[in-house]
């Protein structure tokens, strides 16, 4: 029998934020842990919220045994590393609270037309994985993870637009330009030239919206039981020479646990599912992998109370070399801040509504643009349509990069 314990570890300062003001503060400290007993290609997992004796999670766990769950992965043996970026924003929780709110002062001031709302956090997290076989993994971490909306007191919208930081870095002039998005152009009503070509528009890479398809039917089991659109075709160039999508576990980067939830660490801590545009494999947990023929690709979610599933948690678009104004090579874009609604066919086909959209031109908005929808399908989006990944993002220290593709839009009456 061989045992692993789990510990995730979520310590955060939230600040509710209604009409500009800060409504309420919670500080929170949460621990959960799980203990998982592997034994004859069977898994019990038993987990605890808060305060727990390890020993009672082991004897609850061995009872669940006889229930006989199958599990053919063995543990990871003797992986061995920690990592910690939890002294890299050097702020404490009362600083914190005075930041956000000289941040929602100057919001007042500046913005006086506009009412934010919303949640401003600092977060602290620490995940471990630890078992018999050797393996001690750990991450901590700290950062700020700040969003706010907001609306026009005029609008009659619930919302005309919104911002977001999550960086280690707090950078109070650039904090207020990224959650004020768009309020400075709000009144200066936009239009595109392009009418009838194709339009670039851009997405952060926080934004799954462009890649779904992926998430879904590059998932293993889906891939791997041929209900995939890519079923059957790895080691095909379905796409761009420039693209490159990733299972992307760079923990100083990307601000998440570089270990999956089976004790699975990448070489180099990335693993491409597609490779200059060569269809390379599907995401998999072990378990998944062994039952379809697949690589591990180190997609296990990390749960403490469950048996690791697959997730899509690390999918992301490799940068490139140039910044979005780059990439955009002077021309003008469609930044879509909000696209809700939208979904892939299963034959690929893509269509989705555009509520909240500036124009753009790799630097600043230009103006506000009227609701859009915008269509394609997945070949073209990342193929001949795919302008690229960019190398910069919208505020330093942030782990999401901006994604730009040529898509066929149109324009909706009205403007939210």
């Amino acid at each position: 029998m061989i045992k692993e314990v789990v510990t995730l570890k979520d310590k955060t300062t939230s600040l509710s934020v209604t009409n500009g003001k800060v409504s309420a503060v919670l500080r929170s400290n949460i621990q959960k842990t799980g203990v998982r007993l592997y034994d004859s290609n069977c898994l019990a997992i038993a987990g605890a919220i808060g305060a727990y004796r390890e020993e009672e999670l082991v004897k609850k766990a061995k009872q669940l045994l006889k229930f006989k769950l199958p599990y053919d992965s063995a543990p990871e043996e003797g992986a061995r590393r920690s990592v910690d970026f939890s002294k890299k924003l050097e702020l404490s929780d009362g600083a914190f609270v005075e930041l956000a709110g000289n941040v929602l002062e100057a919001l007042g001031k500046k913005y006086p037309q506009f009412m934010f709302s919303h949640k401003l956090e600092l977060k602290e997290v620490e995940e471990t994985l630890v078992n018999d076989c050797g393996t001690e993994l750990s991450y901590k971490d700290r950062y700020l993870q700040l969003q706010l909306i907001n609306k026009h007191r005029d609008s009659k919208n619930l919302m005309d637009g919104g911002g977001a930081v999550v960086s280690r870095i707090a950078d109070f002039d650039k904090i207020v330009e990224s959650l004020s998005l768009g309020c400075d152009v709000y009144s200066e009503k936009a239009d595109f030239s392009e009418k009838g070509e194709m339009i670039p528009v851009v997405m952060l890479g926080n934004d799954v919206e462009f890649i779904s398809k992926f998430v879904t039917d590059l998932k293993g089991d889906v891939y791997g039981s041929g209900a995939s659109l890519f079923s059957e075709k790895v080691g095909q160039e379905l796409f761009n020479k420039d693209f490159t999508l990733l299972v992307n576990r760079d923990a100083e980067n990307k601000m998440s646990r570089f270990f999956d939830g089976e004790g699975v660490v990448l070489k180099d801590d990335c693993f491409a599912l597609i490779e200059n545009g060569v269809l390379k494999s599907a995401y998999t947990s072990k378990r998944i992998a062994k039952q379809y023929g697949l690589q591990v690709t180190g997609s296990a979610a990390l749960v403490y109370d469950s048996a690791p599933d697959v997730s899509s948690g690390a999918l992301a678009a490799a940068q490139g070399g140039k910044t979005i104004k780059e990439l955009l090579g002077g021309r003008k874009a469609i930044l879509a801040v909000q696209a809700a609604g939208g979904d892939f066919t299963p034959q690929g086909e893509y269509a989705s509504p555009i509520q909240t959209a500036y124009l753009f031109d790799g630097e600043k908005l230009l103006g506000r643009l009227p609701q859009l929808s915008m269509r394609s399908n997945v070949y073209d989006m990342f193929g001949k349509d795919y302008i690229g990944a960019s190398s910069d993002s919208d505020y330093p220290g942030s782990p999401f990069n901006y994604m730009a593709i040529n898509m066929n839009v149109s324009k909706i009456d009205g403007w939210m």
